[in-house]
């Protein structure tokens, strides 16, 4: 106590923060003297302390030391900040003073003429890049509108000392050559691709179409050189709404206002494909340049994918081709605006005539785009398939099309092509199933059932109808498939996938007998005509295989139905010409002597004008195509025999002629035939005819005929049909069964238009007796 009583006294003695604290505890925890507490704070706050109490006495000490303390030190941080401190924070305050923002402010006023522009500009010197940009950007985007802005100017104009204010004209835009004198002078050495480099920053946008204008009018005021692409091509922005508003009006502009010309990567146009000429758009080749068709695409996967399809509006509609082309070039993450843009065209070149040569071209830049458009094509139009399969063999890539595409779409197209003859069904089978074993076993037991009971759905799981054409060239690879699969079943590691096939395999007999025998299923039922007329016509058959009717007899009864007026006779005309078309691809499996039979009814058919117009181009297209077949081959000698019995109507088609003369095997076989062709497209040439070669022809025709069905048929159970050998429904299986004996010639009939119900052969296969220079394959 003496000594708080000797500190109380001389209160300047209190120099030691522990000996406060001590005594402040002290005062506190004695009973009796917690009341002295208060004055002692008092004496404190009288006291001047050398150094800032420690924290541990803040809570104890009296406010008015608080305050005193808190003065002294914002003292003793603005001696100890030093002025180099004080202008950087100026600095930052200036950083925030936009100069754009200030002349928008001001409005046109301050680019009445260049001393008022100057006078204002130099307030903001040295003139940057960025602040030029900025400045752009912002007389750009309120290139009309400020007008109001007007007494703003006249009010900062006053404050500043401007004379002659009142004598402002009213202004409803910026002044571009003020400004741009302006900045020469007061920055000579600006360098105005910097400047549109740097238009990238918050806040830049281009409201429309007058704006973009405007920004480009400022650019060619101040700079000659071409406008820098890479400035907005060549990157993402940060502030990619204002690239876009950019890009937006740039793809649609005129070429003298603003063109992508001058592009670092333009795509490798070609001018024609095939012949034709493709659009490329607008003028300014916005759509030959790759820069951009890549930030777009780029864009579109940041968000902007909805601004991004409008933009490409326009190359959909008008150059739909060249916007495909451009795209196959651009890879991005996700490829979300090329898939878009192939889902759409792609379809289109698949259909249109000069497809195969965009498509080729696409295939060398992008296969991976190819096959996701021949994948688009098959989920849009199932029909399609045919003429994706023709594509491919044209361009020799269908082995790798089928080899690469997922199993779904390649166990389709290789079916197709089977029937085309550009594929071996079996070997390529057999090496998916070696190679993928269960996965792919289990996809042609799916196709196989889609085929035969319906519910097709492809990849994507939508339904879709499978047309009649189409679903016929399936059905006729079924008895392929089976075989290939049964003789495969030891690969499958499932005894399930086995199983299925059998239970598969039964349903498909029950219901197609003739696949009993490893035929094809029947197609013919397809074309629409009544049981009745189906079995009538096939007892003609039968009879005719049979020996109960001849070969004359036969063409006879097909001019009398051809003929006649009853509707049930023409029907079954109609038939019988539609099935022995249909039998044309099942004739290299048949046994010799039935084999030349039906060349000598096909033949005469042709001879006797009981086929005309497509129905005729058909026929005719059959028999080219068997003489192409090497000359050791049934084909060919189903060719040879049919073209004898009409060798006096070739003088008809010489265009046809010349496709015979172009077969080399044909002369040492036929050389009679090569000579008689010759010597009459000779006189042709020369301008008439001469009756001794028809005269002749009818000698090759009968002599050649007879030799057909007397020669060339030997007698004997060799002829007979084994099972599965020939490829007919099974009514007309007896047919064929019979010897043909020496009775069977070819003679008389009438013409008329006919126009036999052949639903499983397409356009593609048709060719006209005017000219077949179409047969080719």
């Amino acid at each position: 106590m003496a000594q708080i009583e000797e500190l109380c006294a001389n209160p300047g003695s209190l120099s030691c923060h522990d000996q406060i604290q001590n005594i402040i505890i002290f005062l506190k925890q004695s009973e009796g003297l917690s009341k002295h507490v208060d004055s002692f704070m008092q004496i404190l706050s009288l006291v001047q302390f050398k150094d800032t109490p420690p924290f541990v006495l803040t809570p104890l000490l009296p406010d008015e030391m608080h305050e005193a303390d808190i003065l002294r030190w914002n003292m003793e941080l603005f001696h100890d900040c030093g002025e180099n401190d004080f202008d950087a924070i100026l600095a930052d305050i200036q950083k925030e003073m936009n100069m754009g923002d200030i002349v928008k402010e001001l409005g046109y006023g301050c680019m009445v003429d260049v001393s008022q522009c100057k006078e204002i500009l130099s307030l903001f010197l040295p003139l940057t890049d960025n602040m030029l940009s900025k400045l752009l950007g912002a007389i750009a985007s309120t290139h009309a509108g400020l007008e109001d802005n007007q007494s703003t100017f006249l009010t900062f104009g006053a404050a500043l000392g401007y004379n002659n204010l009142s004598e402002l004209p009213p202004l409803n835009t910026w002044n571009i050559d003020v400004l741009i004198d302006t900045v020469k002078q007061l920055a000579p050495q600006t360098n105005w691709i910097r400047v549109i480099e740097n238009l990238d920053h918050e806040g830049f946008f281009l409201p429309s179409e007058e704006a973009f204008s405007f920004l480009m009018s400022v650019y060619k005021h101040a700079c000659k050189e071409p406008f820098p692409l890479h400035a907005i091509c060549g990157s993402v922005w940060k502030n990619t709404e204002g690239q876009l508003s950019f890009l937006k009006y740039a793809v649609s502009a005129p070429p003298e206002m603003f063109t992508f010309a001058h592009s670092v990567r333009q795509l490798a146009f070609v001018d024609a494909i095939n012949g034709h000429k493709l659009q490329n758009g607008h003028a300014n080749h916005a759509w030959l340049c790759l820069e951009l068709l890549d930030v777009l695409c780029q864009l579109a996967e940041k968000g902007h994918a909805s601004i991004v399809r409008s933009i490409l509006d326009y190359p959909l509609k008008h150059c739909p081709e060249v916007l495909l082309l451009g795209m196959a070039h651009i890879n991005t993450t996700y490829n979300l605006l090329q898939r878009e843009v192939s889902l759409i065209v792609f379809p289109m070149i698949v259909k249109s005539s000069v497809g195969s040569g965009m498509i080729l071209h696409l295939w060398h830049v992008n296969p991976n785009l190819v096959l996701r458009g021949f994948m688009d094509s098959l989920n849009s139009d199932v029909d399609s398939i045919t003429r994706i399969v023709d594509i491919c063999q044209e361009l020799k890539i269908l082995s790798s099309v089928v080899e690469i595409i997922p199993s779904y779409y390649s166990i389709r197209l290789a079916a197709v092509a089977s029937r085309k003859e550009f594929l071996d069904l079996v070997k390529w089978l057999s090496s998916n199933l070696t190679t993928y074993k269960d996965v792919f076993f289990e996809e042609c037991l799916k196709f196989l059932k889609e085929v035969h009971f319906g519910g097709s759905r492809n990849l994507s799981g939508q339904s879709f109808h499978q047309s009649g054409a189409v679903l016929n060239v399936y059905t006729e690879t079924t008895a392929t498939f089976l075989k290939v699969l049964k003789s495969h079943t030891d690969l499958v590691t499932s005894r399930l996938l086995s199983e299925e096939l059998e239970k598969l395999h039964i349903s498909v007999i029950d219901s197609n007998p003739r696949l009993q025998n490893g035929g094809a299923a029947d197609s013919s039922t397809s074309d629409g005509y009544a049981d009745d007329i189906e079995a009538e016509a096939n007892s003609y058959f039968h009879q005719m295989f049979s020996d109960q009717l001849t070969i004359n007899a036969m063409v006879q009864m097909l001019a009398r139905f051809k003929e006649s007026s009853v509707k049930r006779e023409k029907s079954i005309f109609e038939c019988m010409i539609a099935n022995l078309f249909e039998e044309y691809r099942f004739f290299p499996k048949y046994p010799e002597r039935q084999l030349k039979i039906a060349a000598v009814l096909f033949g005469s058919v042709i001879k006797h004008q009981l086929v005309t117009h497509l129905s005729l181009g058909i026929a005719l297209r059959y028999v080219l195509d068997a003489l192409r077949k090497p000359a050791d081959s049934k084909m060919f000698l189903f060719g040879s025999l049919a073209l004898e019995q009409f060798v006096d109507r070739l003088i008809e088609w010489p265009q046809y002629c010349n496709h015979i003369l172009q077969i080399s095997h044909l002369r040492s076989t036929h050389s009679e035939i090569v000579a008689f062709i010759e010597q009459a497209l000779a006189r042709i040439s020369s301008g008439h005819t001469d009756v001794d070669g028809v005269s002749h022809a009818s000698v090759i025709s009968n002599h050649n005929s007879t030799q057909a069905s007397l020669g060339h048929v030997e007698l004997g159970g060799s002829s007979v049909i084994q099972p599965g050998q020939p490829h007919l429904p099974m009514q007309l299986q007896q047919r064929r069964e019979n010897p043909l004996d020496d009775r069977h010639k070819a003679s008389g009939g009438s013409s008329a238009d006919v126009k036999p119900l052949l639903s499983s052969l397409g356009p593609s296969s048709v060719v006209t007796p005017a000219d077949t220079s179409s047969s080719n394959k």
